[in-house]
C-alpha cells in the first residue's frame, strides 16, 4: 500500500471510529437510564428510549416536550438532531465519511461519489443536512452563550458536525464543479485563479461566489479533507505541481480569497459593481486613469486607499519563495530563480510574486510610457517578502511610489479624505462620452491625481475609444 493510500485509508478509519466510540456522538444514541416523567430529563430519556426502538416520531415530540419546559436542555437539542439522522436517506455516518474520498473512475481519472451522483440523491443528502444543521445550530448559539445545562457541549459534537459540514461543502463545490474547474488552474509557480473567467459568469457571478464561500468556511475547518474534493474538481494536471503536503495549505488560500470576494461581492454597491468586479478587461475601471493597477489579495496595491479595486488577470497563490524578478533584455521575458523553499502562511491569503502573463505585454498600466517586461515597477512590490509587507502594513505594487493620488498624506487616508477621492473618482468614471468631456484631462490631474499625471492627450482620448470599443 503506497505511502498516500495508507495515509487516505487511516484518515478514513479513524473518522469511522471516533464516530463510533464518541460518548455523545450524533450519530449514535445514548444509554437509556430511569427516570420521572414530568420533567424535561424524563421527556428526554422517553425520547432516546424511542430512538432505541426506532420510533423516531414519538422521539421528536418527546425532545420537543422537554425543550419546551426548557430549552437549554443540551441532551434534547442533540437528540432531535440524531432523529434526523436516523431518518433521512444518505445520512449514514460512514457513508458521509466515504463521500470525503477521492477515487479513481474506470477510465483512471480522479472523480469524488458526492461530484459524479445524480442531482436527486445530492438533494436529498443536502436538504438531509440542512434538516440537522437547524437543531444543531440553535443547539451551538446556545451553547456558546452559556444557555444550555452543559451536560452535553458542541467540542462532544464536534467530529460529528466537521463530518456533516464537510459534506455540505462538497455539495456545494458540486454544484459549481464546471465553473470552479475554468477558474482555477495551477503550474509550477502555484495556484492560480483565472479571473477572465469570473467576469464571464456575469449575473451568476454572485451566486456562485456565495456557494463557494460557504463551502470555504467548512474548507478552513477540515482542509487536508475537503482538499480530496478540491482534487477531484480540478484537472488532474494539478497533482504534478503541487504535492499532497501542501495541498492542504494552498486549499486554504484558495477558501480565503474567495470568502474575500464574496464578502465584497455581497456588499458592494450596484453603481460601483463595475469598479470591483470587472475583472482584467485593460481598462480603467475606477477613474483614476490606472488600467487594471490592483491585486487580488485583499490589499491597497496602489496606495489610493482602495481595496481590489480594478484588478488585473494575475492571481497567484504561490507556496515557493522565489527571488526578486530577473529582466531577460533579448527575449523580454520574466525569470524567477525556485531555490528557496520558504512555506508562506496562507490563512492571509498572501502572494508570493506575480507573472507577466502574454496579455499585459502591450499594457501600460500606470500610462508612463513602459509597458509588461519593460516596466517591471509595474509587478514587482515595493517590499519583496509577503512576511515582511504584513509587518510593515505596505502591500503597494513598486510604480505607486511614482503616482500621487490628491488627498493622500503619505499614503495613509481619513474616511473623510477617501470618500472625497472617491467621489471624485465616480464622477470621471462616468464621464465617458468624448462627444460631451465634462472633466479634461487637467481637470482629472486636479481632481484625482494619481496615473492621470502620466498622460498625454492621446492618451486622454485613447480612454474613450477603449470604453467604445468594449
Amino acid at each position: 500500500m503506497s505511502k498516500k493510500t495508507y495515509r487516505k485509508w487511516m484518515w478514513s478509519l479513524a473518522m469511522a471510529l471516533s464516530l463510533s466510540i464518541a460518548g455523545c456522538n450524533l450519530f449514535h444514541p445514548t444509554d437509556s437510564r430511569d427516570a420521572e416523567s414530568d420533567d424535561p430529563d424524563a421527556l428526554t430519556l422517553d425520547g432516546y428510549l424511542e430512538i432505541q426502538n426506532s420510533n423516531f416520531d414519538s422521539a421528536r415530540r418527546f425532545f420537543n416536550r422537554a425543550l419546551e419546559a426548557d430549552s437549554g436542555h443540551s441532551e434534547a437539542w442533540i437528540g432531535l438532531a440524531k432523529c434526523v439522522l436516523s431518518t433521512r436517506e444518505g445520512l449514514n455516518a460512514f457513508e458521509l465519511v466515504s463521500y470525503t474520498q477521492t477515487k479513481e473512475d474506470e477510465n483512471g481519472k480522479n472523480t469524488n461519489e458526492l461530484l459524479s451522483m445524480s442531482d436527486e440523491k445530492a438533494a436529498i443528502i443536502s436538504d438531509g443536512i440542512d434538516s440537522v444543521m437547524h437543531y444543531l445550530d440553535m443547539f451551538i448559539v446556545r451553547d456558546t452563550t452559556d444557555r444550555t445545562d452543559k451536560k452535553i457541549r458542541f467540542n462532544d459534537i464536534a467530529d460529528s458536525y466537521t463530518i456533516l459540514q464537510l459534506t455540505k461543502a462538497a455539495l456545494r463545490i458540486r454544484s459549481v464543479q464546471t465553473q470552479l474547474a475554468s477558474v482555477v488552474s495551477t503550474d509550477n509557480s502555484g495556484m492560480m485563479m483565472n479571473l477572465t473567467t469570473l467576469t464571464d459568469l456575469g449575473d451568476s457571478l454572485k451566486p456562485f461566489l456565495k456557494e463557494l464561500a460557504s463551502a470555504a468556511e467548512a474548507i478552513k475547518a477540515s482542509p487536508e479533507a475537503t482538499s480530496e474534493i478540491i482534487k477531484a474538481v480540478l484537472p488532474d494536471s494539478t497533482r504534478q505541481y503541487i504535492n499532497e503536503d501542501d495541498y492542504a495549505n494552498v486549499t486554504v488560500g484558495l477558501a480565503n480569497t474567495v470568502i474575500q470576494l464574496n464578502d465584497r461581492a455581497q456588499t458592494t454597491s450596484n453603481d460601483r459593481y463595475d469598479v470591483f468586479f470587472k475583472f482584467a478587461n485593460i481598462m480603467d475601471d475606477d477613474g483614476d486613469g490606472c488600467v487594471d493597477e490592483e491585486i487580488l489579495d485583499n490589499y491597497d496595491n496602489d496606495g489610493d486607499g482602495e481595496i481590489d479595486e480594478d484588478v488585473r488577470d494575475n492571481r497567484v497563490i504561490v507556496l515557493v519563495k522565489n527571488t526578486p524578478v530577473i529582466k531577460d533584455d533579448e527575449n523580454k521575458s520574466v525569470k524567477f530563480n525556485e531555490s528557496d523553499n520558504k512555506i508562506y502562511d496562507l490563512s492571509k491569503s498572501q502572494v508570493d510574486s506575480l507573472n507577466i502573463i502574454e496579455k499585459y505585454e502591450n499594457i501600460d498600466i500606470d500610462l508612463n510610457g513602459k509597458s509588461g517586461s519593460e516596466d517591471p515597477d509595474e509587478w514587482q512590490y515595493v517590499i519583496r517578502d509577503p512576511d515582511d509587507r504584513d509587518s510593515e502594513d505596505n502591500h503597494r505594487l513598486k510604480f505607486a511610489q511614482e503616482i500621487k493620488f490628491k488627498y493622500a498624506v503619505d499614503f495613509k487616508y481619513n474616511g473623510n479624505d477617501l470618500n472625497k477621492l472617491i467621489e471624485a473618482k465616480e464622477k470621471i468614471r462616468k464621464d465617458t462620452d468624448i462627444n460631451n468631456i465634462k472633466y479634461n484631462l487637467k481637470k482629472r490631474q486636479e481632481m484625482v491625481g494619481g496615473c492621470w499625471n502620466n498622460y498625454t492627450e492621446e492618451d486622454f482620448k485613447q480612454w474613450f475609444q477603449w470604453r467604445n470599443a468594449e
